[in-house]
């Protein structure tokens, strides 16, 4: 049985785990000029990495970005009730989603739902290995909506010696207090609309998200910064 007050006590408690961290915690972000490219672009962002980096990411960018123009998609289930809490606390705007291949009319409605606000400039946080396995594949969705929207896809990945890692598909990264975290930006993209098949996008994306983790490690310990 679903249990909203221990949701909501699980809610919180991401709050105020990313606050400690985002107070205690040292990040610095290697490929910082194609931040500031996407930001100055103004276009919507479509920021991403993989699944299991959302904290270091969220506190990373919370510094760049005013979360309040960020949207979201949540499972449209007990996950989504816990993570809806945790959203609205940070400020980001999320939106419950079936996300088990539901192709129902009420899906699709919310789907455009979202496609409108990013059309109309609202930023988009998405990890497209989620919210279950397999790890580090890129499912669809992201580059479809990236090609509706117009919007640029911001790459990204995180690294953090001190953390713990769940023992679960996507090895989620708990940053402790006053550790360091490092981020890698790539290179911001668009995806054209006159592309018809987006598979090989999505392999693409997936290489560069592998890189941009490979990337932040490498800089964590200042190692081969010649590939900025």
């Amino acid at each position: 049985m679903i249990n909203p007050i221990l949701n909501r006590i699980k809610g919180n408690f991401l709050f105020i785990f990313l606050s400690t961290i985002s107070a205690t915690c040292r990040f610095e972000i290697s490929g910082i000029e194609n931040l500031y490219q996407a930001i100055e672009s103004g276009k919507p962002l479509i920021g991403t990495s993989w699944h299991g980096m959302t904290m270091m990411v969220i506190g990373s960018l919370r510094k760049y970005i005013d979360l309040d123009s960020v949207v979201t998609i949540i499972p449209d289930d007990y996950r989504g009730d816990i993570l809806e809490i945790f959203a609205n606390k940070i400020g980001i705007y999320p939106d419950k989603l079936n996300l088990d291949g539901d192709n129902s009319m009420e899906t699709s409605r919310k789907l455009l739902r979202i496609i409108r606000q990013i059309s109309s400039g609202r930023n988009f946080l998405i990890h497209p290995d989620g919210p279950a396995d397999p790890a580090y594949v890129v499912k669809p969705g992201l580059t479809a909506i990236a090609q509706k929207t117009g919007a640029l896809i911001m790459p990204m990945g995180g690294y953090c010696r001190h953390a713990y890692h769940w023992d679960r598909w996507d090895r989620y990264t708990w940053p402790l207090p006053f550790s360091k975290i490092q981020l890698y930006v790539a290179k911001p993209f668009t995806i054209s609309r006159d592309i018809q098949d987006l598979s090989p996008k999505n392999q693409e994306l997936e290489i560069i998200l592998n890189k941009a983790a490979f990337h932040a490690a490498a800089d964590y310990y200042e190692i081969g910064r010649d590939h900025h």
